[in-house]
């Protein structure tokens, strides 16, 4: 009776063969992923985020900027506007769901002030953006916080 022996050669092609067996699993798998870091219209978002970059700096150079605040449960925002400004929209983007996102108006008071309730806000990041418009030129206020 001939006896099976296993010896190193035997190894090397076994090891050959679940190696292509889990690329080959590897790439059904990969390729059903839907992947969203590439847009499929990546030319105007790219000039998209050109108008914001510009927007950022026109904003910079500004002497009284807008400001943002939060209330410490994160329930309430208080917006400050620059003076002459009373009207924007506030945008609060969530990065990892973008079923979440939500965009308000706003109006201020003659101070420029105005109160907007954030109870819709859920656990986690947030990038908040502040949007309005004086002498025809856009401006943005941004940024970013973490609700625990």
């Amino acid at each position: 009776m001939n006896k099976f022996n296993f010896n190193w050669g035997h190894g090397i092609i076994v090891t050959f063969v679940l190696f292509g067996a889990f690329m080959a699993y590897f790439y059904v798998n990969m390729s059903k992923e839907s992947i969203e870091l590439v847009g499929k219209n990546y030319y105007a978002d790219g000039q998209e985020f050109q108008r914001k970059i510009n927007e950022r700096k026109q904003t910079e150079a500004l002497a009284e900027k807008a400001s943002i605040q939060f209330a410490d449960d994160f329930k309430q925002a208080k917006i400050q506007f620059p003076s002459s400004i009373q009207k924007g929209t506030l945008v609060f983007y969530r990065p990892s769901n973008a079923t979440l996102d939500k965009t308000l108006k706003i109006t201020s008071d003659s101070s420029g002030l105005s109160f907007i309730q954030t109870d819709f806000l859920i656990k986690g990041p947030w990038n908040v953006s502040l949007q309005w418009e004086k002498a025809g030129k856009n401006y943005v206020e941004e940024q970013r916080i973490l609700i625990p």
